[in-house]
């Protein structure tokens, strides 16, 4: 065995160690971004557990202005988002109508055991469904 032998031996070590060298970071932060991942999932699924709404009532056309108000209970355990809450009526997804808390309608959260009051001028709708931002939905019929 002569130097030609120990040589590409050293030389296939030295190309090992490089290679793992580069390898290693990148195993690393795809193992980092896997758990980030998997923790967020965990997250997002906890939070839609701990979502619940109940439809309380709903009326239309009450004050004689062809509105359909509905009051909706947030009987989760999670606080909820106003903006990322949205209707749909008879399967048309609607960006404007009024929203009330307590009589509030600047207010963005929604508590558990708060009460969202959700005002829209329409004609009468068969069907009426409000998602909250973690896909927890409720839909009524037959207004």
């Amino acid at each position: 065995m002569g130097f030609s032998t120990s040589g590409a031996t050293v030389i296939i070590f030295v190309g090992v160690l490089i290679a793992a060298g580069i390898a290693y970071p990148v195993f690393q932060t795809a193992s980092e971004n896997r758990s980030a991942a998997i923790d967020d999932r965990d997250d997002r699924a906890l939070a839609m557990r701990n979502t619940a709404i109940d439809v309380a009532a709903w009326r239309y056309n009450e004050s004689g202005n062809e509105n359909f108000t509905m009051d909706v209970t947030n009987t989760g355990s999670t606080v909820l988002s106003i903006p990322e809450t949205d209707l749909l009526i008879d399967g048309v997804y609607r960006q404007s109508y009024e929203t009330s808390v307590g009589g509030s309608p600047v207010r963005e959260l929604w508590q558990p055991g708060e009460t969202l009051t959700v005002t829209i001028s329409t004609d009468r709708p068969n069907r009426v469904k409000i998602v909250t931002e973690h896909g927890i939905a409720e839909t009524i019929t037959g207004v």
